[in-house]
């Protein structure tokens, strides 16, 4: 491939990744900017607290 050819569309390539990153939405780290992302809330804890034992059925 001619490099007049290959140079700039490498450098589109790289261009448009970089746009792609800017609003690609971020994983479990750092939140999106304003207008992409949502509030982070924490997760609801599941089963029982801490610290009580579990109840156990009553035989008869």
């Amino acid at each position: 491939m001619d490099d007049r050819l290959f140079f700039p569309l490498l450098a589109l390539l790289v261009m448009a990744m970089i746009a792609l990153a800017l609003v690609w939405p971020q994983g479990q780290g750092a939140p999106s900017p304003a207008p992409f992302g949502h509030p982070v809330t924490p997760p609801a804890a599941q089963g029982a607290p801490v610290g009580k034992p579990p109840s156990l059925p009553q035989e008869p």
